[in-house]
């Protein structure tokens, strides 16, 4: 959403412009287009939104286990969270890519193990239990967007994730990207409509917990029998535990996000509203991913309920993903009015206009049902 004029006299440059020795970033751009306002509003967002995250990541690990060992210690299972992510976070992105790799590797394995033993039970059983009764064509849908929102945003940790990234060009970075996020988008929506046809009202907030009871139906005619019991119990083992490993990268990396954010943040406080081209101390960087980390270790304690968690964090990423890119597009059209180089009809003002009155719709009212 971001102009960048080809014909249009350029803007001043700006202290940020000439001293960043790195790519400009959201929080860059909300300074650079909105002022400190916008700057101080982005962070709060950004802030709880990355809070949410990270509750509900730590409240997964401790679902997960409490599922497969004893149900009533989840505060030890959230210490044994924090033992393995608190020094992963303190560790920058491109240390961890082999680790990284593997993991996202193991989510696509998941999801397919999900999907496939959801059809077939389907096709074999049915469904456990019928769908919710809905009143109207948009009931529930309120409830949902955040949950999406929740599942897809990670535009915030894009820097990040490409940074390590050899291509050609930047311009392949782009295309890769739109791709891996595309494909992401179309893999949530082929899983999610066969686990949420099985387990109808009965789904739990983390749906690979329904898992817990999957087994083979035994058939004393079948000479493999042995072997397939204990194949989907493997199966349905790995379905339970998997996110459990999982939240072990993912948490770090929104960690490394956030506590970047906050520090960024914290300098600009310190220098007035200045950015400094000297990069931050070791220690100051540590300090602030910490300040990232324990927080949301002690919110999982206090509250394990994902769905909670989720819908009230949802709430901050519409507002993220909606409204805050359709407001920095129309700041951006007054400061460097003209074409782009990559213009699409998005790159619009009547694009831009209704990305922001939907985003708020879509806020408001997702907002008032986790309320």
């Amino acid at each position: 959403f971001c102009r960048v004029p080809l014909d249009a006299p350029s803007p001043p440059v700006t202290r940020l412009q000439r001293e960043a020795p790195r790519p400009v970033q959201l929080p860059d751009l909300c300074a650079l287009y909105l002022g400190d306002t916008g700057y101080a509003a982005y962070v709060t967002l950004i802030s709880g939104y990355m809070l949410g995250s990270l509750w509900c990541y730590a409240a997964i690990f401790a679902a997960a286990l409490e599922a497969n060992l004893a149900p009533s210690g989840h505060v030890l299972y959230v210490g044994l969270f924090a033992v393995f992510v608190v020094p992963l976070s303190l560790k920058d992105l491109a240390d961890q890519k082999a680790v990284q790799t593997l993991l996202a590797f193991g989510r696509v394995v998941m999801l397919a193990v999900m999907l496939v033993t959801a059809l077939t039970y389907l096709w074999s059983m049915g469904p456990i239990a019928p769908m919710p009764k809905r009143t109207g064509p948009f009931d529930g849908v309120a409830a949902l967007a955040p949950v999406v929102t929740f599942s897809l945003v990670l535009h915030h940790s894009v820097p990040q994730i490409v940074a390590p990234v050899k291509v050609r060009s930047e311009f392949d970075k782009n295309v890769l990207f739109r791709r891996a996020f595309v494909g992401a988008c179309l893999l949530y929506a082929l899983f999610a409509a066969p686990v949420a046809y099985l387990f109808g009202e009965k789904t739990q907030s983390a749906a690979n917990l329904g898992w817990a009871t999957y087994h083979h139906v035994h058939d004393a005619s079948d000479p493999r029998d042995a072997l397939k019991t204990r194949l989907i119990a493997w199966l349905a083992q790995f379905v339970v535990l998997y996110p459990a490993v999982n939240v072990l990268a993912t948490y770090p990396l929104n960690v490394i996000t956030f506590g970047d954010a906050l520090l960024a943040a914290h300098r600009r406080f310190q220098a007035n509203g200045e950015v400094s081209a000297t990069p931050p101390s070791r220690t100051s960087v540590r300090i602030a991913r910490l300040v990232a980390a324990v927080p949301p270790l002690i919110g999982a304690c206090i509250q394990p309920d994902i769905s909670s968690v989720t819908n009230v964090t949802g709430c901050f990423g519409l507002f993220l993903c909606a409204v805050v890119p359709g407001v920095l597009s129309l700041a951006a059209r007054r400061l460097a009015p003209g074409p782009t180089e990559h213009a699409s009809p998005l790159n619009g003002k009547a694009a831009a206009v209704a990305l922001v009155l939907v985003g708020l719709v879509l806020t408001a009212g997702s907002l008032a049902a986790a309320l």
